[in-house]
């Protein structure tokens, strides 16, 4: 089973990302879902986020250094967690999320 925690900080706001996934068609949906937040952090707004793989497991760490873009780093980050909530009603992944939810 594919699973996918993501932790909020005290204001809501999508701190870590953590997947355990696998070479399933769900595992690969996963983390091209992961992925792309990554590549939109640091292609389209210059930000480093900490990023680990081991195998299937994937972790990152979003960048909030810069506060001005804030904004634009949720708007990111939360259409990956849509898109994973998506494959989750299915049941094809579990999602869990640790912390406040989100405040716009």
């Amino acid at each position: 089973m594919v699973s996918v925690v993501v932790e909020r900080d005290e204001e809501g706001r999508v701190q870590t990302v953590t997947l355990a996934g696998d070479d399933s068609p769900e595992g690969l949906a996963a983390v091209a879902l992961v992925e792309a937040p990554i590549l939109g952090l640091r292609e389209y707004l210059h930000l480093e986020p900490a990023v680990t793989r081991d195998g299937h497991a994937l972790r990152f760490e979003v960048d909030r250094s810069d506060f001005f873009l804030d904004r634009e780093v949720d708007a990111v980050v939360e259409t990956m967690v849509l898109g994973l909530r998506a494959l989750a009603r299915d049941g094809r992944i579990a999602v869990r999320e640790v912390g406040e939810s989100i405040k716009v």
